[in-house]
């Protein structure tokens, strides 16, 4: 899969148990989740702030997906 990284919103880093790394966007995030065939607590995802990597909690996930 392929996605193009759109400078002007977040871009989302998901890590997962197997240490593949994808970088998308929050409204690519479900074809990502979908592709990769993510199980919950098996996954990581993360967001840039100010330069620096911070998790994402469930509700901030969702905040950002919707």
């Amino acid at each position: 899969m392929k996605t193009t990284i759109d400078n002007n919103t977040r871009v989302l880093q998901i890590v997962t148990s197997t240490q593949t790394q994808v970088f998308c966007n929050p409204k690519d995030y479900k074809e990502v989740a979908k592709e990769l065939n993510l199980v919950e607590g098996y996954y990581t995802v993360y967001h840039f702030w100010n330069g620096k990597q911070k998790k994402l909690s469930k509700k901030e996930l969702n905040s950002l997906v919707n």
